[in-house]
């Protein structure tokens, strides 16, 4: 999908991977050499000029020094992971499809209304990041950080996307990978893979006329001016990963480690606050701007819903463990009982 912005909010944290402490800086410089989608100085990469350099200079004193490649220029999140892995990059931070590309489980946070609030994706994230670090390091990975893309919404150039007859006209642009186009393929819309280069771009030519993005970057790409319809469901959460090569990481002094897992948490904290702050006001900004926001009725959204949830069962055992979206069900489960009235 939109995979240009999303991935914006995807590099975020990725310098997270200097979290370590520093001592004697010019003799023990050390370059790491990062890659991401997202554009230099725009929406989520903001934050990271903002909430992670600063700490990386404080706590390393200038140990550490992070090159990075914006804006794809080492190619989309299926290139950067494979130059990952052959050593020509040392991390890469990555939209929500590739999360899925570096840990195929984690598409099982990514299914459609599996959450309601940020309150339930930090408990989950709090329940079950040391298995999907787990996971992660199995590949040769080390996760610096999972950050926060949007609770994605769906954008149309033709109808609100307000029932089933809506979604049956539509052609949906995908890039996301299977379980969006599951859900797609369950709501009757006609999924378009196009490559992300080409995601703004087959919007504004008509090629397609429907897409799940988060907010800002429908902001970022100024796809507003060709956008007039909003549907604001929180139709899927989209996470996104920082990682650094496992062979990076176990380089790196203990110490380092140590005051990296002391860091982590916080700065996630402050990176994910503000980047869905962000994503609020772009929302609340195109709908200003005048995009028309579709008000479902009860009836629609529970014949939506119901479509695509759908997916959940049908792709356990083939994109995700059915073990891990039992545990995933279950833990929701207990919060909505704790917090329920």
């Amino acid at each position: 999908m939109l995979k240009k912005a999303v991935l914006l909010c995807v590099f975020s944290a990725l310098i997270a991977a200097a979290f370590v402490p520093g001592a004697n800086a010019e003799e023990q410089q050390t370059y790491w050499k990062f890659a991401t989608l997202a554009p230099d100085g725009v929406g989520w990469a903001k934050q990271i000029k903002i909430h992670v350099l600063p700490a990386v200079e404080e706590v390393t004193d200038g140990s550490i020094k992070i090159k990075i490649y914006w804006g794809g220029v080492m190619g989309d999140d299926e290139d950067i992971i494979k130059k990952l892995r052959i050593g020509q990059l040392d991390g890469v931070g990555l939209s929500g499809q590739g999360v899925t590309l570096a840990c195929k489980p984690m598409s099982v946070v990514e299914l459609p209304f599996l959450f309601r609030s940020w309150e339930e994706v930090d408990y989950i994230k709090a329940k079950m990041r040391a298995q999907f670090d787990q996971l992660l390091a199995d590949d040769g990975y080390m996760a610096l950080a999972w950050n926060d893309q949007d609770f994605d919404q769906m954008y149309s150039t033709k109808s609100p996307l307000a029932n089933l007859d809506d979604f049956r006209a539509a052609k949906f642009i995908t890039w996301y990978g299977p379980v969006e186009e599951a859900l797609l393929t369950n709501l009757g819309a006609h999924p378009v893979k196009v490559n992300v280069p080409e995601a703004a771009t087959s919007v504004r030519q008509g090629i397609v006329d429907a897409a799940i993005a988060p907010a800002a970057f429908v902001v970022g790409s100024q796809l507003y001016a060709k956008i007039p319809y909003v549907n604001p469901i929180k139709v899927r959460y989209s996470p996104s990963l920082i990682l650094l090569s496992m062979d990076v990481w176990e380089d790196l002094p203990d110490e380092y480690k140590e005051e990296f897992f002391k860091r982590r948490p916080d700065v996630e904290k402050k990176y994910c606050e503000a980047v869905r702050k962000d994503n609020e006001k772009s929302l609340a900004a195109l709908i200003k701007y005048g995009l028309k926001e579709t008000k479902m009725t009860e009836e629609d959204f529970a014949i939506v819903r119901e479509r695509a949830t759908a997916i959940w069962d049908e792709l356990a055992g083939e994109e995700y463990p059915e073990e891990v979206l039992e545990e995933v069900k279950g833990h929701l489960a207990d919060y909505r009982k704790a917090h329920s009235g």
